[in-house]
């Protein structure tokens, strides 16, 4: 089993991640007040989650309603599950081993703005893929699952071969990011398949962020990134 460690750009060894460091400790403390409001009694979680059914039905009003844009699908990506017994810290630990593993090196390509705002559109965009699919679901979908998708889709088009840290057993090794995206992206497929609404993993988010990521990426690969970085250059399909 392959365990994603922090990384660090293999050109850029002393680059400092700002905004992954930013985000780790955002999510860290987030999940800390979290457990004090549950043990408080108050769920964040459906407070802030993203719940589907809600999200459609703000979107389905015809005017549209005033406040367009439902903050859910900001602040359910920096909740995660708080039952600890339950997997809850596996949830938040395993998010943030793949943001520190995946993130580095394409912020090293982007630079720290332009990464905080593109994890930020895959969450969301990640989410409504989500949405659209499970319309009428009442479960509130958190996590940053989604937008970490992006950011390995993201590197996987642009950064296939980059070296990534990983633990196998008792060994830390490095490997190309594409050993460990390929298994992942296809154990997620596995899953969106046999899975069902009412499962408490949305592997759909993950697939659709996945796919964002890749998808941003060519999008923006000429204007966003950094001088030092040549943009990376994608073959052509041959018919």
């Amino acid at each position: 089993m392959f365990i994603p460690l922090p990384s660090r750009p293999s050109t850029q060894k002393s680059f400092n991640p700002r905004a992954v460091q930013f985000l780790i400790v955002t999510n860290l403390l987030v999940f800390v007040y979290q457990l004090y409001a549950f043990y408080q009694g108050v769920s964040l979680a459906e407070v802030s989650g993203a719940i589907p059914n809600q999200i459609m039905q703000r979107y389905s009003f015809l005017p549209p309603l005033p406040n367009l844009f439902d903050r859910t699908l900001l602040t359910s990506l920096f909740l995660h599950d708080v039952h600890i017994l339950q997997g809850g810290l596996i949830h938040i630990i395993g998010n943030m081993l793949y943001l520190s593993a995946f993130g580095p090196t394409l912020e090293s390509m982007i630079g720290s703005l332009k990464f905080l705002l593109f994890y930020l559109l895959c969450g969301v965009l990640a989410t409504l893929c989500y949405v659209m699919i499970y319309y009428d679901s009442n479960l509130p979908l958190i996590g940053a699952s989604g937008a970490i998708a992006g950011v390995m889709g993201a590197h996987f088009i642009a950064c296939p071969r980059a070296r990534v840290r990983c633990l196998v057993f008792i060994y830390i090794i490095s490997v190309p990011a594409i050993v460990l995206l390929l298994p992942w992206i296809a154990i997620q497929l596995v899953n969106v398949y046999f899975s069902f609404q009412g499962a408490s993993i949305a592997w759909l988010a993950h697939v659709g962020g996945f796919g964002v990521g890749m998808f941003l990426i060519r999008k923006f690969q000429r204007t966003w990134f950094r001088p030092k970085h040549e943009p990376f250059h994608i073959r052509p399909y041959v018919r």
